[in-house]
């Protein structure tokens, strides 16, 4: 752009002379000589600042900060895609990993063992006792004792007590723990929810200070530029562009070349201090998509754990199974038989005592077969599903200190070092394919860049390589325009016919674009 308008400037101060050499010549006596008329100039093609940039290259970072463990590759090293690059210290990581794992596999089993049921051996047995139960009940007779009487007593008193205990329900202290625990799951989701939405807002607030700092970078940025543009056109103040000369003639007020230094170092650190600005907002976005993403995983997990909670108390609330209940009322019977055949009639005893035997153990057969609760199942679930979040989210935890190469290329450049820390979002390494070379240029404003098309040729230019001229085409002209020193700019990409290995990222250039 700046070109553009020192091109502009010269066609002006050109034309200005014309026009003062004509005033003078139609002043002169008139000779016999013709003056030749000279066409006008028209400038068919657009000149704008450009850099050479890699067809693919990318800045890296990684989104969670830490101190660097390994350094993989080294600068000019070619990479493939998804090679790893450098890890930050994963000591902590690795370990939630390894935790979450276990209690994976943990919860797995425990659904495993519910849902397959009971062995083949746990069945036999039963059958075997049912078998052992039938076979006594055909039993009958015997003698009886003052100890056989005791014992017989306190059989009974404990087959009727465990019945009481079914019968009433969970304790109220299973009861209180578990609905402490429930209590204590959502205000553990209450208070991550809290905490990580304003971790979220404050990661916000941190993008709109630095989108704030850096619109007054602009601004400072803006005013430097022009004030040493003036200074480069007039060579005057551009403060003070006139001064009163000891004649009382207002004359220009001309600078010093310290004064001209001043302007240009105004211009220098006004640039610098935008640049800043710049990657601070970049660095500011990082951490508010992490704070973001953080957010939704850390509420999920919170979640799951209150739903856990939920169906455990959930299960102690229903109360006991029919299975249950049923066992523990042929035990009262059983108990009671056995009195009976002790203190009244020994062979009915006997035979009550046999059948309530046998009951028990048709109930336990029939509660093996049957499998386990749909509630015992549901908590089961529950907690593999809580266990899987947690080992998500260490996982990625762990692979977010890890940076890897998102396409084949060469390391360009690679800022981090074993055992420094580098913050979350700060670029730490650049990798492009270093064969092939495009030029964009940001410096065609929307007056110029509608002129400009896709497939116009364009001639370029390189400051470091004066004998270099090379051809290329308009490949890409965005669509979205941005402000840039109080104009709207457009980024213009150009394809380049050929290559040339002395070009290196970032080189200056001259893009002359056909109209």
């Amino acid at each position: 752009m700046k070109r553009i308008w020192i091109a502009l400037a010269a066609l002006v101060l050109v034309g200005v002379i014309a026009y003062v050499a004509f005033l003078r010549g139609g002043s002169a006596t008139p000779t016999a000589q013709t003056v030749p008329t000279v066409a006008p100039v028209v400038d068919e093609s657009l000149v704008a600042e450009a850099q050479v940039v890699p067809v693919h290259g990318a800045a890296l970072s990684l989104p969670t900060g830490g101190v660097v463990a390994e350094v993989l590759v080294a600068e000019g090293d070619k990479v493939q895609a998804g090679q790893p690059l450098l890890r930050l210290d994963r000591t902590r990581a690795l370990a939630t990993v390894q935790q979450a794992q276990a209690q994976l596999a943990q919860a797995q089993a425990a659904f495993g063992k519910l849902h397959t049921g009971a062995s083949p051996e746990q069945l036999a047995a039963a059958e075997a006792q049912l078998h052992l139960a039938e076979a006594q009940q055909r039993q009958s007779g015997g003698s009886v004792t003052a100890a056989d009487r005791a014992a017989a007593q306190a059989q009974l008193q404990e087959a009727q007590a465990r019945l009481a205990a079914l019968e009433a329900g969970p304790r109220s202290t299973d009861l209180s723990t578990a609905q402490a625990q429930l209590a204590q799951a959502q205000a553990n989701f209450q208070s991550q929810r809290d905490s990580l939405s304003a971790a979220k807002t404050n990661a916000q607030l941190g993008v709109e200070r630095a989108s704030s700092a850096l619109t007054q970078a602009q601004a400072a940025y803006s005013t430097a530029l022009q004030n040493w543009q003036y200074v480069q056109e007039t060579g005057n103040d551009p403060v003070a562009p006139t001064r009163t000369n000891g004649q009382g003639k207002t004359v220009a007020n001309r600078l010093s070349d310290a004064q001209r230094q001043q302007y240009y170092d105004a211009y220098v650190q006004a640039e610098a201090a935008m640049h800043s600005a710049e990657k601070a907002v970049q660095q500011a976005q990082v951490a508010y998509d992490t704070a973001r993403q953080t957010e939704v995983s850390g509420v999920a997990a919170a979640e799951q754990q209150v739903a856990v909670a939920q169906a455990a108390l959930d299960k102690l609330r229903s109360g006991a199974d029919a299975e249950a209940l049923a066992a523990a009322r042929a035990q009262v019977a059983s108990s009671r038989a056995q009195l009976d055949k002790l203190v009244g009639d020994q062979r009915g005893g006997a035979l009550a005592a046999a059948q309530a035997a046998v009951d028990q153990a048709q109930a336990n057969l029939d509660q093996l077969r049957a499998g386990a609760a749909p509630d015992d199942l549901a908590v089961a679930e529950a907690q593999i599903k809580a266990a899987q979040a947690a080992l998500s989210l260490a996982e990625a935890t762990a692979a977010e200190a890890e940076l890897r190469a998102p396409f084949a290329g060469t390391i360009a450049a690679l800022d981090a070092t074993v055992g420094e820390y580098v913050a979350a979002g700060a670029p730490v390494a650049y990798v492009a394919d270093l064969g092939t070379w495009q030029v964009e240029t940001t410096d065609l404003t929307e007056l110029s860049v509608a002129q400009v098309k896709v497939g116009s040729p364009v001639m370029i230019t390189l400051d470091a390589i004066p004998d270099l001229t090379l051809n290329g085409k308009v490949s890409r002209v965005r669509a979205f325009g941005e402000s840039k020193q109080g104009d709207i700019t457009y980024l213009v990409t150009i394809a380049l016919d050929r290559q040339d290995p002395r070009l290196r990222w970032n080189m200056t250039a001259s893009a002359s674009i056909a109209k």
